[in-house]
């Protein structure tokens, strides 16, 4: 009886729209697999380890697949990160490496060595050359595990880089030519929008896509995902009239003349504060088409006025007004709110008003979907295991429950 627990729990798990994998026997052979070539490799010396990495990176490029070497590659990513850090992978974090490789979700808590995981993944994945992006929520884990996962993928003769904010173009190109590339979703993500601009393919700083692995993975691809990226430009110059439409935003009132959704994320006239609007500009149909650009400009006016608050989504310094990621909560330089919202910010706040802004590109983090493959470690909650499998259209793939005993 206890031995069909597992299986009913799956399959109830399925049933309900969480596909997480309690059963982790499948990985057992795989497991034993790579421990009987750990034992063999551990009399190999270090440029011994060398030479076998570099032949399965020679047979990989000259046609055979990677997974026909998944046991060895693992193996000698064990070996090298005992060698290295002093540290062998447990079993629980070669079966999340396992699940990783395979374009997998793997739950693991805290603490339970989800940046060791990754490690033989990542080399099994950029035997072919075309290189792995490792993508993290912040910069200082990007540089953190790129230093600290170094000595590992030297030993193997794997090239590793970090990509951080402020460099330049060619500090980026020659990172992203690594084998492996620690950076934050959104690094990878805006110099994909910066590489759609360029006219000349030697300002490039990517290379075609080839395999992520994802920290953080809900937070990443739900959280952040809902907030696309967004690379503007200037206009030239201003609409003007924004300082009068400033002052009748702050006369309208709420539940009167304007209404919020149940997230404050939207504001919209009721029919009193059209027809207030309408009186106050001296226009007969706020909605008609040749009146759009004063309703874009109430709009506007309204979400600066009413939505955006100054000190959280903004900051004035030095005559201007410049936007705090929600997430971060740090200030972004040179990046401004398109479409005229930024304008209006300034007339709220009495700025001088700066070039107006359009849009040159955006993204829901589309890195994420031009890798081949890509795959997710973290302490994932489970009831958002089908939420994010469903933003990745990846069907239900089993995600396996990874713990240390």
């Amino acid at each position: 009886m206890d031995t069909d627990r597992p299986n009913l729990l799956q399959r109830w798990h399925r049933l309900t729209g969480t596909p997480v994998e309690f059963d982790l026997r499948p990985y057992d052979d795989p497991v034993l697999e790579i421990s009987a070539a750990e034992t063999e490799i551990e009399g190999l010396d270090n440029s011994e380890i060398r030479a076998r990495a570099d032949r399965l990176r020679a047979d990989v490029q000259n046609g055979n697949p990677e997974d026909s070497h998944l046991v060895e590659a693992f193996a000698l990513a064990r070996e090298a990160a005992r060698r290295r850090l002093g540290q062998r992978p447990y079993d629980e974090q070669i079966i999340a490496g396992i699940a990783m490789a395979g374009g997998g979700v793997a739950e693991m808590q805290t603490g339970e060595g989800k940046t060791l995981a990754a490690v033989a993944p990542a080399l099994l994945r950029a035997l072919s050359g075309h290189g792995v992006h490792i993508l993290t929520v912040n910069d200082y884990l990007a540089r953190r595990d790129a230093a600290w996962m170094g000595p590992v993928y030297e030993l193997l003769g794997v090239s590793v880089a970090c990509v951080q904010e402020g460099m330049s173009g060619s500090e980026r190109r020659r990172a992203y030519a690594c084998d492996v590339t620690y950076l934050t979703a959104k690094e990878a993500g805006f110099d994909l929008l910066r590489d759609g601009l360029c006219l000349e393919r030697e300002d490039l700083v990517h290379r075609p896509f080839n395999f992520a692995i994802v920290d953080e993975a809900d937070s990443i691809l739900i959280d952040e995902a809902r907030v696309p990226l967004v690379i503007a430009g200037e206009m030239g110059d201003v609409v003007v009239g924004l300082a009068r439409l400033a002052g009748l935003a702050r006369e309208l009132r709420e539940g009167e003349d304007y209404d919020t959704d149940e997230y404050s994320r939207n504001i919209n006239l009721t029919e009193t504060g059209s027809h207030r609007v309408e009186e106050r500009l001296g226009v007969d149909n706020l909605y008609a088409e040749r009146h759009l650009s004063i309703l874009v400009g109430v709009r506007n006016a309204l979400h600066a006025h009413i939505l955006l608050k100054r000190d959280v989504d903004y900051i004035v310094r030095d005559g201007r007004a410049e936007l705090v990621d929600d997430l971060t909560g740090r200030v972004v330089d040179d990046r401004q709110w398109p479409d005229g919202l930024q304008a209006a910010i300034e007339a709220k706040e009495g700025l001088d008003l700066q070039p107006e802004g359009r849009i040159l590109g955006a993204a829901f983090h589309a890195p994420l979907s031009a890798p081949r493959r890509d795959d997710g470690h973290r302490p994932i909650r489970r009831r958002r295991v089908s939420e994010l499998l469903r933003s990745r259209g990846r069907g239900d793939p089993d995600t396996p429950a990874v713990h240390q005993g």
